[in-house]
């Protein structure tokens, strides 16, 4: 990781926000292929609170544009994001759906332990996690195309040039083209505990992952919540 020797003023910040599990490694690589975009691991960009926030973030890398990349916790539904102390920062929100991420935070939490894990628990991960972060952020940053940018993981994983495309323009980036594939991380290494540390990631290009029927039963059990339904349909997954 290199300082930059960039005012602040001339450089474009920008979040990733999401919940955990939700692809925001793969999206925060893709956008790094890009040569004037950072490739930085996950930085929790809500401790950059002094008056100095805008030139420290800058500091960071030598790229034109600086991706923060920190998803929600699963203690701060409410409170998340809390923006850094700059004037000006572009918002990337990636959403994925509720049963496929349910899944993945079960294989997360519970590790070995998952197939033993109490099915109640998925409730807790749809209503108590995915739901109000998601409602959260759309209330927050409606997608306007200027300073919020919406991406569905399932949209991305299916047609990744299109939208990785779209990406790089609504960053301002020189790169305009799409890209389906990405370079590994610079400077440091993918892991658990701060980015995806998967072989499915290592693998540097996009997969679009088959939908195991035990996260379909996850979305039929989940899907009747009200405040879950209510998110769904706002972020356009219709019920099946």
């Amino acid at each position: 990781m290199t300082s930059s020797n960039k005012e602040p003023s001339e450089k474009t910040i920008a979040l990733e926000l999401s919940v955990m599990r939700s692809g925001s490694t793969l999206l925060k690589a893709l956008m790094a292929a890009a040569p004037d975009i950072s490739s930085l691991p996950e930085t929790n960009f809500q401790k950059f609170q002094s008056a100095t926030a805008a030139s420290e973030i800058a500091s960071l890398c030598d790229e034109r544009i600086v991706v923060l990349k920190r998803p929600a916790w699963f203690n701060e539904t409410k409170r998340y994001p809390k923006l850094p102390n700059i004037s000006k920062v572009k918002r990337v929100i990636l959403a994925r759906d509720v049963h496929t991420t349910t899944a993945s935070l079960r294989k997360m939490v519970f590790r070995k332990a998952e197939l033993w894990a109490p099915k109640y628990i998925d409730n807790w991960f749809a209503n108590n996690y995915w739901a109000p972060v998601y409602a959260n952020l759309l209330d927050r940053f409606p997608d306007d195309g200027n300073s919020n940018f919406w991406i569905r993981y399932e949209d991305l994983v299916q047609k990744p040039i299109e939208w990785t495309g779209k990406l790089f323009r609504f960053l301002g980036s020189d790169r305009t083209e799409g890209i389906d594939s990405y370079p590994p991380p610079q400077g440091y290494d993918w892991k658990w505990g701060s980015d995806d540390g998967g072989d499915k990631i290592k693998s540097l290009t996009v997969q679009a992952p088959k939908i195991p029927q035990s996260s379909l039963a996850i979305l039929e059990c989940v899907q009747g919540l009200p405040q879950v339904a209510l998110v769904r349909a706002r972020l356009g997954y219709a019920n099946s």
